[in-house]
């Protein structure tokens, strides 16, 4: 099943935690794990890093 691949191999869980999960816990979990590869990939491609990325938020919070 797709759902124990991506649980093992994404998101670290063991094959007993996954078979407790809800199919919508799994999804929430999915789309977190997605989300943070997303951010980490256009962090990679810009040469940004968490630092920078903090210091960018400050910046623009500054304004409000």
């Amino acid at each position: 099943m797709w759902i124990y691949f991506i649980g093992r191999n994404k998101l670290n869980l063991t094959a007993k935690e996954i078979g407790r999960l809800t199919f919508r816990l799994f999804l929430k979990l999915y789309q977190y794990y997605k989300d943070d590869f997303d951010k980490e990939m256009i962090m990679k491609a810009s040469n940004t890093t968490y630092k920078k990325l903090k210091e960018k938020a400050e910046e623009s919070d500054k304004w409000f």
